[in-house]
């Protein structure tokens, strides 16, 4: 696997929205989403995020809403949904209650209401979903939970702007890595900074398939010489790289990726792997992951 230097496509709605303002109000904001991401299980309302951001209550609903498209209250109910959905469809040892717990949702009940609500399902149903969904049925349930645009999702605005590349990669060895499971968060977790360098391989034949009919292996790219489970063979790639931090700019981009490749007249090799490649791990500002996507196509 080559390496690149480039910056990756920025998919994350907030630090394009923060990227203008100046650097003393930008860190106020960047303080406050800090705490309602990592701080979701406290409960904290959005009041409460604001007087311990140094900001006004006043201000920061009035600046918040104009620079965010929603109300910070909006925003945290959203966010609260997002990890929540995460939890039902990739842990299913957590109960609901623990569930709710876990993102700040006074209840198990309120986090039913909250799903009826935004989703107009039960957590049940989205439990299923990581059985019998499909990836595209999965993107659908992921846009629901998008930041609001000007004009759809922010995510998806950002998106049409992905740059993605033809590109042509030699023979190569993988070796598989003893997980059980094929969430990246899950192995980010685990792996930590080892994480770096990992693939996951799928088929392109079970792409369109149920997620338990997928078989995706986890490994990383060794030499000929050393042992390796998975050979793919040399070929053309349509690629794109991009930095992402949430599960709805991760179907984002893979949806904008296999449109672009429709759209340029490649046709997806039946035959060949859809590789992911953890290419870099942010450990210090927003904890964010560069990614690289290549669909294999016929040349």
């Amino acid at each position: 696997m080559s390496e690149n230097k480039d910056p990756a496509f920025n998919l994350v709605p907030e630090i394009a929205l923060l990227a203008p303002l100046p650097a003393h109000m930008r860190k106020r904001f960047e303080q406050a989403l800090l705490l309602m991401h990592e701080q979701l299980e406290e409960g904290l309302t959005w009041q409460q995020i604001a007087k311990k951001s140094a900001i006004s209550a006043f201000h920061f609903h009035r600046q918040f809403s104009k620079l965010f498209n929603e109300t910070p209250g909006r925003y945290l109910s959203r966010v609260r949904l997002q990890y929540a959905v995460y939890y039902l469809l990739y842990h299913n040892t957590l109960s609901i209650t623990d569930i709710a717990q876990l993102c700040g949702f006074a209840s198990s009940q309120a986090l039913a209401k909250a799903l009826k609500r935004d989703l107009g399902l039960t957590a049940k149903a989205v439990r299923l979903m990581a059985q019998q969904a499909t990836p595209a049925q999965t993107t659908v349930l992921m846009n629901k939970l998008a930041h609001p645009g000007e004009s759809g999702s922010l995510e998806k605005q950002l998106a049409e702007a992905l740059p993605c590349t033809r590109a042509f990669f030699d023979t190569r060895y993988i070796k598989r890595i003893s997980t059980d499971t094929t969430d990246w968060d899950q192995i980010l977790d685990h792996y930590g900074e080892q994480s770096v360098g990992l693939l996951g391989v799928t088929p392109t034949t079970e792409l369109e398939k149920s997620w338990s009919d997928i078989h995706t292996q986890i490994g990383k790219a060794v030499g000929q010489s050393e042992s390796y489970e998975l050979e793919i063979a040399a070929g053309h790639y349509f690629c794109c790289r991009a930095y992402l931090l949430s599960d709805v700019a991760y179907s984002q981009v893979l949806h904008t990726l296999f449109e672009k490749a429709e759209l340029a007249g490649y046709e997806v090799d039946p035959e060949g792997h859809f590789i992911e490649w953890i290419e870099e791990i942010d450990m210090e500002q927003y904890g964010g992951i560069t990614m690289q996507f290549q669909i294999p196509i016929l040349s």
